[in-house]
């Protein structure tokens, strides 16, 4: 077994009873990421995987719209993956070759970041485990810029270095550029703003039509309404709610093959307890939609 499994953080995600935490029999793997080198407005999100695994631990296990207990699919939780700082590109590398010494088909990854530009390591490597893979991604900004502030490898460019490898759809988008908009035009790229999701079911059709049947999710916490999830580096009016971001997930779930996971920008806030327990939360609901779906 890879010495990542060897969790520093002396915390299990949701701390489920010992024998659901075993290595080799538990179904879900909790992978924490916590690189931040590029994050722009607030920092923090290096310490957002140790205070959300923190926040699990105070979670009732007993799921109530699944009648179920997801940790007795089995939750391991590793030890975060450790990121070079000689350069954000250098980073995801090293990402990416960490991912894909662990990868498992029989197993369910979930990353919890970190900043966004994870995400391109990660889908880098799952790819050559799925080929037919595509990517949702839900955020509130496009993360579609060629370079910004000198590196092509910034958290605002995540989904143009993804869109070399695979094809992605995009929900709850609400912030971007004028060339990012015209980019999406240009590569006719699948995309439901914030606005158009909260108006009508229309997104459902372009889930069904546009992603494959295999699907990488990556969740920008942003993409939830600042109300509810306002410890994001840059926070946007007009975002998702909890029940929204659910119904996305829940329908995926259904509807395709969610392979992987990854949560990112989420940037703690001291004494603001409330969104470190919301995206703990989130994250379990994802393990309880994937354990059903499993059996």
């Amino acid at each position: 077994m890879d010495n990542i499994s060897k969790n520093s953080y002396q915390l299990n995600f949701a701390d489920p009873p010992a024998e659901y935490t075993d290595p080799e029999k538990s179904l879900v793997r909790i992978i924490p990421v916590p690189y931040e080198a590029t994050t722009t407005y607030r920092k923090g999100t290096k310490e957002a995987p140790e205070a959300i695994i923190k926040a699990s631990t105070n979670l009732e296990l007993w799921d109530e719209e699944l009648s179920t207990e997801p940790y007795k699919a089995g939750i391991c939780t590793f030890s975060p993956v450790q990121c070079s700082s000689a350069g954000p590109r250098k980073a995801i590398t090293q990402i990416y070759k960490r991912v894909k010494s662990i990868l498992n088909p029989e197993k369910f990854h979930i990353f919890i970041g970190g900043e966004h530009s994870i995400t391109v390591g990660i889908v880098r490597a799952f790819c050559e485990m799925y080929p037919s893979l595509s990517v949702l991604q839900l955020d509130a900004h496009a993360d579609l810029r060629n370079t910004y502030q000198g590196s092509a490898y910034n958290h605002a460019c995540v989904m143009r270095r993804i869109g070399e490898y695979v094809s992605f759809i995009q929900l709850g988008i609400r912030s971007l550029s004028k060339e990012e908009a015209i980019y999406i035009k240009r590569k006719n790229i699948a995309y439901q703003n914030s606005f158009q999701i909260m108006q009508s079911d229309y997104w459902k059709k372009v889930l069904d039509e546009k992603l494959s049947r295999n699907v990488y999710l990556t969740i920008d916490v942003d993409v939830m309404d600042p109300s509810i999830m306002p410890s994001v580096g840059t926070p946007e009016p007009g975002g998702l709610s909890w029940h929204k971001i659910l119904e996305i997930i829940r329908y995926t779930t259904q509807s395709k093959k969610i392979v992987g996971v990854d949560i990112v920008e989420f940037s703690p806030i001291p004494q603001i307890l409330a969104p470190d327990f919301l995206v703990a939360k989130l994250i379990y609901k994802i393990i309880g939609y994937i354990q059903v779906k499993f059996k």
